[in-house]
């Protein structure tokens, strides 16, 4: 790692002396795009709870952190086979730094093939929006190509009927959420093979489970946790955001511009027939609007097609592309990926 003078990029592990500075970072550094995203966090380590091992790397000169990277690290199952998989997230450039970003990203991505490039993992992957250019550049210098595309779907909350027939299970054990997964493995990559991922989320009572016949929703509450904000958006989603705050407030919550929006995640949802689809959809935006939740997010593999027939027509598809580099190839075949819960 390089000296730590005017002029020169020192590279180190981030601490928990970080965690003000970095979430400042994050919260000037919006997700661009059609949509401008923005996080608002307490702490910008949380995410690394959910990971078999995990850290935080930052670039600095004399004056400033630069920039940062989260690196988490997970057994995954990807053609019927354990790999052992790293993630990156958390990409965050200082806004004043943002003529420096090559330099930077030189030096961190070095220090990162220095530490992992001698270990056992078989793949490294990352999600990126498919309108972010930038973001994505970055990673295909580092070696990266489109592995999938993983299309969510933002639903502004509704006030729906009751949906007397669908049951919530609020206390989710292990062994149920396993038990869901399990019959995925044949033919879906990306699942996770350890469990320490779902150990949190049962012992924060972040899950929920929705079932009625023919359909089922397993649904993660990310509120408080990775709340996050609209700064921007382009002229025809402005043009609708205000019609829509006129129009559909009393039934609908339309985000607001720079708001902090709480949301929950549908990490599954399966079904046997579209009718009993809607039907857990009505019963998920029910006990959200019940809950203050302003966005539930749905999310499909785009070679399974479409899923506004099941979320309906007020959601809005924002496509992510994972991202991957294989240090040792992988026979994928053309198997759909599955929504990990670190994504």
């Amino acid at each position: 790692m390089e000296n730590k003078k005017a002029g020169n990029i020192h590279v180190r592990f981030a601490s928990i002396d970080d965690n003000e500075k970095l979430l400042k970072i994050e919260r000037e550094s919006a997700q661009e795009g059609s949509i401008w995203l923005v996080a608002f966090r307490e702490d910008f380590f949380g995410r690394l709870k959910y990971f078999e091992e995990g850290f935080i790397m930052i670039a600095e000169d004399a004056y400033d952190i630069i920039g940062c990277i989260g690196v988490g690290i997970d057994n995954l199952i990807v053609n019927g086979e354990i790999k052992k998989g790293i993630y990156l997230f958390g990409l965050r450039t200082n806004p004043q730094y943002r003529l420096k970003v090559a330099r930077w990203l030189k030096s961190i991505i070095q220090e990162l093939q220095n530490l992992l490039g001698p270990t056992d993992f078989d793949f490294g992957y990352a999600s990126v929006k498919a309108d972010n250019t930038a973001s994505k550049k970055i990673l295909e210098h580092m070696g990266f190509s489109t592995m999938a595309t993983l299309d969510f779907y933002a639903c502004p909350v509704r006030k729906t009927s009751q949906e007397k027939s669908v049951f919530v299970e609020r206390e989710v054990d292990l062994e149920t959420i396993l038990d869901l997964y399990k019959p995925l493995e044949k033919d879906h990559d990306l699942l996770l093979q350890g469990t320490k991922a779902f150990e949190v989320m049962v012992t924060e009572r972040r899950l929920r489970l929705f079932k009625t016949e023919g359909a089922y929703a397993l649904v993660l509450d990310t509120s408080g946790e990775q709340d996050f904000g609209i700064t921007r958006l382009s002229k025809g989603l402005r043009a609708f955001q205000l019609l829509a705050q006129g129009t559909l407030s009393p039934l609908v919550r339309i985000p607001k511009m720079n708001e902090r929006l709480r949301s929950w995640d549908v990490l599954l949802f399966g079904w046997d027939d579209i009718r009993s689809a809607r039907k857990i959809v009505r019963k998920i935006h029910r006990c959200a609007w019940q809950e203050g939740i302003t966005l539930i997010n749905f999310s499909r593999d785009r070679s399974l097609g479409s899923m506004k027939g099941a979320v309906g027509p007020l959601s809005f598809r924002i496509p992510f592309e994972i991202m991957i580099y294989e240090k040792n190839s992988i026979n994928r075949g053309s198997r759909p990926i599955i929504r990990t819960p670190t994504i």
